[in-house]
């Protein structure tokens, strides 16, 4: 998720950049050299268009297929200009192996060999069609000369295709990694609060689309403070380890999320559940807690028990994340108040 948002923000900089060096180049252009008005048109139509893709990315919920969208407008844009300014003899095409680079960077393998063979095809189309468009620059160059920049302009393509590919891989798995580093708690392994939160919103919004339940609970383990001071915090953390893995194993399926709150309070959230089913789970952690043993070095036999406090909504009583958190932080808290180790419904 981290890495995704990290390419969008790259694809929509990469969007806008264009359309100001492309708005740029065609008012400061006809200043320095005398060029057809063909270009002048053509860099209006270039500049209009890449100012709508820039506002379409900026305005619109990101999708996987957006680098390949402005890749492909790119190539669009650019192809015209390149034609009628000398094909593979363009200036415009040194421009060619950046593309498969900057696919590389913000999209997937697949997507980067498909603009960088692309981009080989409008090369090759580029070379063979000389003497079909006009050439505005006027430049004359051997027939040789040309052949040989088409074979090296499709060769530098390749190689960046190729090399932008391995950087994806490694730029992938280590992105992966930092996100996946960035969204867990490392002492449970279970989430942190943050990417709890981050999901509970995710599922909050999707069960206000399809008008399902959602079941938020709020589990706190009961006198926790007193095993940290009589035990030490080394027997604390070993506490808090098995109680992850407790509520991990409880939890339905990888569709709903366990994390660790915060000290120690987890946090479940479970997608498309009605309130009793919610509570059937809540009491099958709780219950699996309460029967857990942890043995100590001096054959002490540790036991623990936790507080549960569960709020499910459906679609049209879900508002915000605060608001189901609130709701089972309460109803948390009228557990311990009622005598702990047991399951409170808000």
């Amino acid at each position: 998720m981290f890495i995704e948002k990290v390419r969008h923000e790259i694809t929509l900089k990469s969007a806008f950049l264009i359309f100001f060096i492309t708005s740029l180049a065609t008012v400061i252009r006809p200043m320095m050299i005398e060029q057809d008005h063909v270009f002048t048109y053509l860099g209006i139509a270039n500049s209009v268009t890449m100012g709508c893709i820039f506002v379409f990315f900026k305005y619109s919920k990101p999708k996987a297929w957006y680098p390949l969208l402005l890749v492909y407008v790119g190539l669009l844009i650019l192809a015209p200009i390149t034609f009628v300014s000398g094909g593979v003899n363009s200036q415009f095409a040194s421009l060619f192996p950046l593309i498969p680079i900057f696919m590389a960077l913000v999209s997937n393998g697949k997507y980067t060999w498909l603009s960088g063979f692309t981009v080989i095809i409008l090369v090759i189309s580029l070379f063979v069609s000389i003497g079909v468009f006009p050439d505005f620059t006027y430049e004359s160059v051997p027939q040789s000369k040309t052949a040989s920049r088409a074979l090296w302009l499709s060769l530098a393509v390749l190689l960046a295709t190729k090399l932008g590919v391995e950087f994806n891989r490694i730029y992938g798995a280590l992105g992966n990694q930092i996100s996946k580093q960035a969204e867990t708690d490392l002492l449970t392994g279970l989430n942190n609060r943050r990417s709890v939160m981050s999901f509970l919103q995710s599922a909050i919004d999707q069960a206000k689309d399809e008008k399902s339940a959602l079941s938020v609970m709020m589990i706190d383990l009961d006198h926790f403070k007193t095993i940290n001071d009589s035990h030490g915090h080394l027997v604390g953390d070993i506490c808090l380890k098995q109680v992850a893995q407790l509520i991990k194993h409880n939890v339905r399926n990888s569709s709903d999320l366990a994390g660790r709150f915060g000290g120690e309070e987890f946090i479940v959230v479970i997608k498309s559940i009605n309130a009793q089913k919610a509570k059937d789970i809540a009491n099958k952690i709780r219950s699996s807690i309460e029967q857990s043993t942890i043995s100590l070095n001096n054959n002490v036999q540790l036991k623990i028990t936790a507080t549960i406090g569960v709020c499910t909504l459906n679609g049209e009583q879900l508002s915000s994340v605060e608001h189901c958190v609130d709701l089972a932080d309460k109803a948390l808290y009228q557990g311990k108040k009622e005598g702990r180790n047991r399951v409170i419904e808000s």
